[in-house]
């Protein structure tokens, strides 16, 4: 029992994966859902590869900078104490064993190894950074994919309706006040075009440095951090109930990171969305079905619309990524410790290997995740996916 605990991960993979494989051979779905998942395996173990190579290739290790920081101290240290402290952190092996060392670690229980500058286990390190460093990001994307959907929609909708009414069938004042709403609405897309402009134009931290010099400027208490400062140490459960007024405080200083990651991704998928559904809009199809007497909302949302969020959706972790690279920097300057932080500190100042390499490998384990998830919706979906990939072309 004692072995199974131990290997829960392995075992909870090894399940999974004889569930979709059995799945295989029952339905093309199946056979779809379980090739995904090999090659998110496949893609896991090249990905930690890459990441070990990477950080071996930094001079200097572990034990190393441990006896350096020593040295510092008075501390008169041995060759003999380098040893033992190469051995002690298991330095001493070749590089393959020590990578299939970490490897072992990492798919049979989930270990990420030890942070040399911190002396502790990286989950210990890590806490709860990591869980907030997904939140930040997730939320940022849903902000920003609730945002860019029905706008970029409507701005596509928009630019392929011309400036001026020319329907015989209306009168004059008709044409009129239709015009008047044509007009206003070109004017309400234009001023989108260049909002999104701005967000891909100017960076996330400089959108959040001009929102914490805007409260400072108005006298007020600019969101930083996670928590204001009475509310810092306050537990979540009190003597009547849950802690209603740092959940509030928490939500007041959340919104400022999710908005400021999402502005850029904001912009990027508008963009995107108008453009797809504009060609969308163009093809022979559309046309078809507006000859066949379909029109307004439903002949968009039935086919431009639905075949324009395909590429949307298999961009998920390619923006999911794209914020967490920006975390860090955004993270710093409205002071939210979180595991991106960690990672700039681990990479740029104290050389932690370990440490650096299990954020860089979480990272990349979300970004599969969310791409192997965006793959199933997809498949379920998208008809065209189904009869490409399901229906084998």
């Amino acid at each position: 029992m004692s072995f199974l605990a131990e290997t829960w991960l392995f075992w909870s993979l090894f399940i999974l994966g004889l569930f979709l494989f059995r799945q295989a051979r029952r339905s093309l779905v199946g056979q779809f859902l379980f090739e995904r998942f090999l090659l998110a395996l496949f893609t896991l173990l090249l990905v930690s590869i890459v990441i070990f190579a990477v950080m071996e290739a930094v001079p200097g290790d572990c034990a190393t900078r441990m006896i350096a920081y020593k040295n510092t101290q008075g501390t008169v240290i041995t060759d003999a104490d380098i040893q033992a402290e190469r051995k002690l952190r298991g330095l001493d092996g070749a590089v393959y064993e020590r990578w299939g060392k970490w490897v072992y670690g990492l798919v049979t229980e989930g270990d990420l190894g030890f942070s040399c500058e911190k002396r502790a286990p990286v989950q210990q390190v890590l806490g709860n950074r990591f869980l907030i460093s997904l939140a930040v990001c997730g939320l940022g994307l849903l902000f920003a994919y609730s945002l860019a959907l029905p706008l970029g929609v409507i701005s596509a909708i928009i630019m392929t309706q011309s400036l001026v009414d020319h329907d015989p069938q209306h009168s004059a004042g008709e044409k009129f006040g239709r015009s008047l709403g044509l007009v206003t609405s070109k004017i309400f897309e234009a001023l989108l075009r260049i909002v999104s402009y701005l967000g891909l134009a100017l960076p996330n931290f400089l959108i959040a440095l001009g929102i914490i010099v805007f409260y400072i400027q108005l006298d007020l208490d600019a969101p930083i951090g996670l928590f204001s400062e009475e509310f810092r140490d306050q537990a979540w459960w009190l003597d009547d109930g849950f802690n209603t007024a740092k959940f509030g405080d928490f939500l007041w200083h959340f919104w400022l990171p999710v908005f400021t990651l999402g502005w850029s991704a904001t912009a990027l998928q508008l963009q995107t969305v108008r453009a797809l559904t504009i060609d969308e809009a163009n093809k022979l199809y559309v046309t078809a079905a507006r000859a066949r007497g379909q029109a307004g909302a439903s002949l968009w949302m039935r086919y431009p619309v639905r075949h324009s969020i395909g590429p949307l959706v298999n961009s998920v972790g390619f923006d999911f990524n794209r914020i967490f690279n920006d975390l860090p920097i955004v993270a710093s300057i409205i002071l939210l410790t979180d595991a991106g932080q960690l990672l700039l500190t681990a990479l740029a100042f104290t050389n932690d290997q370990e440490l650096a390499s299990s954020i860089l490998f979480l990272i990349t384990l979300t970004i599969v995740v969310v791409n192997f998830l965006s793959d199933i919706l997809l498949a379920l979906f998208d008809p065209r996916i189904q009869r490409s990939v399901l229906k084998g072309g």
